[in-house]
């Protein structure tokens, strides 16, 4: 008796047989035992897609398409003193012709008081 020609992936075996199945991602037959529930990340769980995928399609986890739980902002410090950075910075961009820069019919400067950070003495 001539047996059935069956696809690469699948193996027959008269004496126990075993069931057919089609991968929902590349379309080879393969067995049906050998097909795994392939498993994704969403929000901040994994989660069956119900695809029945072969070895060699079964994706591996990937956590960035998980939800990123940030842990809460420090408490704020009360009457904080920052340090006044902008009086030892010198913006030469800001100047032309040592004076501050003007927008086009703009009568208030672009500086941010550049007069105030830059001494023109």
């Amino acid at each position: 008796m001539a047996n059935r020609p069956h696809p690469r992936r699948a193996e027959t075996n008269s004496q126990s047989p075993r069931a057919w199945a089609t991968c929902q991602r590349c379309g080879f037959v393969t067995n049906h035992d050998k097909l795994q529930f392939q498993y994704e990340w969403r929000g901040t769980q994994i989660q069956n897609t119900n695809l029945l995928v072969c070895d060699d399609c079964l994706d591996e986890l990937q956590r960035q398409l998980g939800t990123i739980i940030l842990p809460p902002d420090p408490m704020p410090v009360m009457n904080a003193r920052p340090e006044p950075y902008p009086i030892d910075e010198i913006w030469p961009r800001l100047l032309q012709g040592g004076q501050p820069r003007y927008l086009e019919r703009s009568t208030c400067s672009r500086s941010l008081q550049a007069n105030r950070y830059y001494n023109t003495d």
